[in-house]
């Protein structure tokens, strides 16, 4: 599994699971817990918003989006086609 602070850095179809927070700022932390981005959840990365630095992924059979500070607050690991 390789570590990375950053959804962002993954690319299009990556599948990944949370592992915790990083530069999580002023109560981003509760806000990604109430949208189920929890330690343990696995999701993929369906698309980027260059222009807003936003991502867009599959989380429990629901897609949201994640503003750029609201992915940079979550450390993930990516998933290999051996470990799934």
């Amino acid at each position: 599994m390789k570590v990375r602070t950053s959804v962002r850095e993954l690319s299009l179809g990556s599948v990944a699971t949370i592992v915790g927070y990083d530069k999580a700022y002023g109560g981003y932390i509760g806000k990604l817990i109430a949208m189920g981005l929890m330690p343990g959840t696995k999701f993929v990365v369906l698309g980027s918003l260059t222009q807003e630095n936003s991502v867009i992924m599959l989380l429990l059979e629901k897609v949201i989006e994640l503003s750029k500070p609201e992915a940079n607050a979550l450390c993930v690991e990516e998933i290999t086609e051996e470990e799934a």
